[in-house]
């Protein structure tokens, strides 16, 4: 059985690698990591040869990024505490510890004195593992240059689903603070430019992350998170900030802070640049760097949230219902759906049909709209219809109030009728016209609305403010994927959107055995 949480202690650093990539299949959620050469007593295989808690910086970082590589799945926090105190009394962790693993062999009597004694948040009958190297102990990292110890430490950024980068910059604030350590997290406005943006938590949730994180690795500092609607956030006023830490790309941003505290006669803040890591299992389409970003587009064809129960439909056949803003790619992902097996309901061919003469909506069509929606053959003609539907709010909902019933009646009967497992219904307005309810889960497609509107053009060939009126017309992203429990996003290529569509089944066979 999988331990939820575990503590390693870490005697030989240079090794963790061989150690981390055994792990996951013994820890399920969260990794604690201790450098033994950070604590004093019987344990203490190599010394602590450096001076002050920034010297540890690399060694750090080499951590987070073995941990990225070799056991992804965990959330893994190496602690400082014991880098800041000389004294600390035991191991505090804000998660009960169900498993303690050694990286090297100890005498019993030595392993009972340190987890009894020695952790402070431990499980009743805890048991000890111990992964052993066969490799001697390499020396520690080299320091880094700049080993000054700062008051007031100040950082920002995102943060959303904390990943190693975040970690490793959150730990040189830590590592480089005496007394406080500030962070300012970016709010929704400053979101707009970044891949995925809609996908991003909401600002409570990584503001609690950051807080948790800081608070479970070091304690004893003062942690002060705060919301920020512009670059500078605290910096721009706050006179006790001594040191800024900064990412290598955002690095330009730490000279525009001192620009700004210059002219108000405030302290000008050293800054700490931390280097990028590469992300060590990339795919073509990601980026170089670990980020938010790749974590965002990780997420793409997983479930984000688990179906609720619907009782107003049977258990089988099993009823997706995908939706999506127009020109998001619903087509192509309908298609490789039904290639895998679903049998997919076009609500857009079943209003069609609905339309035709001699079916009660065409009569109401034209009783409504008058006979310049009419085409030659007699059919409803769907151009000069849009035309109309798409400049008023209110003449659309004339048409879909005659027009959604009847779809909702044929689809209803054409999955009483399915004999596939797994049936999709692919509608623009599954959410607007509350089909949703009729569905087990809603999976949506979408893609930003400047890339819609130039697809709109060049597939259509309307007008900017005909492309621009339709996408307006429906609802924006953060709506569709508030109500999902599966995105899709067609931006990059055909294959990499089949292989979010491929993943999205695979888990939904998983689901339905």
């Amino acid at each position: 059985m999988l331990a939820k949480t575990a503590l390693l202690v870490v005697s030989n650093p240079s090794q963790i690698g061989k150690i981390l990539v055994n792990i996951h299949e013994k820890v399920k959620t969260t990794l604690y990591i201790q450098l033994l050469s950070a604590l004093s007593g019987p344990l203490t295989f190599q010394p602590n040869v450096f001076t002050s808690s920034p010297m540890y910086s690399s060694l750090i970082s080499n951590i987070y990024y073995q941990a990225a590589k070799d056991c992804d799945s965990l959330d893994v926090r190496v602690l400082l505490s014991a880098l800041k105190s000389k004294s600390l009394p035991k191991i505090r962790t804000l998660n009960t510890i169900d498993l303690v693993i050694f990286d090297r062999k100890y005498h019993d009597v030595e392993i009972s004195r340190f987890v009894q004694g020695g952790i402070e948040n431990i499980a009743a009958d805890c048991p000890v593992l111990t992964f052993t190297s066969s490799e001697a102990s390499g020396p520690l990292e080299s320091a880094p240059t700049n080993n000054k110890v700062y008051e007031h430490t100040v950082l920002g950024g995102t943060f959303d689903r904390l990943h190693a980068a975040h970690k490793i910059l959150l730990s040189e604030a830590v590592l480089r603070s005496s007394s406080k350590v500030t962070v300012g997290v970016t709010e929704e406005n400053m979101l707009a430019g970044k891949t995925l943006w809609e996908l991003t938590e909401p600002l409570d949730m990584r503001i609690q992350g950051v807080k948790d994180f800081l608070s479970d690795i070091c304690s004893e500092l003062d942690i002060n998170v705060v919301p920020i609607t512009d670059p500078l956030g605290p910096t721009r006023d706050d006179p006790t900030m001594n040191l800024l830490i900064v990412s290598a790309e955002t690095a330009k941003g730490g000279r525009y802070v001192n620009e700004v505290r210059k002219e108000k006669s405030l302290p000008l803040l050293d800054v700490f640049e931390v280097d990028l890591i590469n992300e060590p299992n990339p795919n073509p389409t990601e980026e170089e760097k670990i980020s938010s970003s790749t974590m965002r587009m990780r997420l793409l064809g997983t479930l984000l949230k688990p179906p609720v129960g619907n009782t107003l439909i049977p258990d089988k056949p099993y009823v997706i219902g995908l939706t999506g803003g127009i020109a998001s790619g619903k087509s192509g992902i309908s298609q490789r759906l039904k290639e895998l097996g679903a049998e997919v309901i076009d609500c857009d061919k079943v209003a069609h049909d609905v339309y035709k003469p001699g079916r009660p909506c065409h009569k109401q069509i034209v009783e409504v709209f008058g006979g310049t929606v009419i085409a030659a053959n007699g059919e409803i003609d769907r151009p000069a219809l849009g035309a109309i539907v798409f400049k008023s709010a209110e003449e659309l909902d004339k048409l879909n109030n005659i027009v959604w019933p009847a779809i909702a009646e044929e689809v209803s009967a054409r999955i009483r009728n399915s004999s596939c497992k797994v049936v999709v219904v692919e509608a623009a307005v599954l959410l607007k016209a509350g089909w949703e309810k009729y569905c087990h889960e809603v999976w949506t497609s979408f893609i930003p609305s400047k890339v819609a509107i130039e697809r709109l053009i060049n597939r259509n060939g309307l007008s900017e403010e005909q492309a621009r009126s339709r996408v307006d017309s429906q609802l924006d992203n953060a709506g569709y994927i508030r109500m999902a429990n599966v995105v899709f996003c067609s931006l990059w290529s055909k294959e990499f959107t089949i292989s979010q569509v491929d993943r999205a089944w695979d888990l939904l066979q998983a689901r339905l055995l």
